[in-house]
């Protein structure tokens, strides 16, 4: 018996609801657990997936010591708002909690931990001799470059966040620059390349004269390394910082039309996995691994090379990392997310918040530095 005309077309429309792709989520929406998970399903193809490293690096705890006990309860005290937190001495967990639904396999978003992730990549490339330079212009690896303050800047000086480029935030401190056109490029309607030339402006200031916080330098880091190694940032990475760090679980960064990895924001890993990324550079900073290339590139992009002239909580920044009001060594990223390093006492501290703001900063640095 043939259904009513009616009923027939709400099945029709049921039906094809149901097989209607996911509605992607916008990027900046992806701010917990489960927004990150279906926001990952629904941007698929905008994704690259990361496989654990072939030797996953194990984070074993640290045994109960009496002397221990005091910093664990005050980790214990900070993390109760938090989606992950970890400490580490020695390789050895002392400390490691979840809560507002993630667990350790949950991925959150690095934010602007990124440009630091970037930055190692391109130390990696510096190293393995594809990068000849870090004092050669941008633009001899990266012809897309060419008539843009990006690349007339050097590799250095993209490094530093000295580019010399118009800051199209319009602030000197805002990250994120013309949201608008960065969205158009997250949504495969404008090539990474694209928006730099869109955005490629000099400013008043020379390159390697004043530290401007304009994620396009970064973004510019992403063309250099594919056009200098012969693969995206995110599969170098991958195939370099990933593997030494020992990566245990599934990672996602996101790329633009062209398959450039997005390299100041977009970068999705486990609380444990960004321990180890902090415990790769740890291990360069005490001359325990790495080349005696990379060992050195990293201590450069740890000391306090450029006065920001803004947030007191990390006043300085090097080529990629940052250093503390404590001193000590950082990887900052909006909502709370922060890696942090000490190398006298071998200790690594992560924290994946949904919050952000001073409060974080002075309960992380002070945790650290128990």
């Amino acid at each position: 018996m043939l259904l009513p005309m009616s009923l027939r077309l709400l099945v029709a429309v049921l039906l094809g609801a149901l097989t209607l792709p996911l509605r992607a989520q916008p990027w900046h929406k992806m701010d917990n657990p489960e927004a990150v998970r279906s926001g990952l399903e629904a941007n698929a193809a905008r994704v690259y997936r990361f496989k654990p490293a072939s030797n996953v690096r194990p984070l074993p705890p640290a045994p109960d010591n009496e002397s221990t006990r005091p910093v664990i309860s005050a980790v214990q005290s900070f993390a109760r708002g938090t989606y992950g937190t970890l400490l580490l001495e020695n390789g050895l967990v002392l400390f490691e909690g979840y809560g507002q639904g993630a667990q350790a396999d949950s991925m959150i978003g690095a934010y602007s931990v990124t440009k630091s992730w970037t930055a190692l990549a391109v130390g990696e490339a510096l190293c393995a001799g594809r990068i000849k330079s870090l004092d050669d212009l941008a633009q001899a690896y990266a012809p897309q470059l060419q008539g843009t303050a990006y690349g007339r800047a050097s590799v250095r000086d993209l490094l530093r966040y000295t580019s010399g480029a118009e800051d199209p935030g319009g602030n000197g401190y805002i990250g994120i620059h013309n949201l608008r056109d960065f969205n158009a490029m997250v949504e495969h309607r404008m090539s990474l390349a694209e928006l730099i030339g869109k955005h490629g402006a000099p400013s008043r200031f020379k390159p390697g004269e004043k530290f401007i916080y304009n994620g396009l330098d970064s973004e510019a880091l992403s063309l250099v390394v594919r056009e200098a190694t012969g693969q995206p940032l995110q599969a170098w990475f991958e195939a370099t910082v990933w593997q030494e760090a020992g990566g245990e679980s599934s990672a996602a960064w996101f790329v633009d039309s062209e398959g450039n990895g997005i390299a100041e924001v977009l970068v999705f890993a486990t609380t444990r996995d960004f321990a180890r990324i902090g415990l790769y550079v740890l291990e360069r900073l005490t001359d325990q691994a790495g080349s005696a290339c990379m060992r050195q590139f990293v201590k450069e992009a740890a000391s306090p090379l450029v006065a920001k002239g803004y947030w007191q909580s990390a006043p300085a920044y090097g080529m990629g990392l940052h250093t503390g009001a404590d001193g000590q060594v950082w990887m900052f990223g909006y909502n709370g997310q922060r890696i942090g390093v000490r190398t006298d006492r071998r200790r690594v501290f992560v924290t994946t918040n949904n919050r952000d703001g001073e409060a974080i900063d002075r309960g992380s640095q002070s945790l650290l530095s128990r």
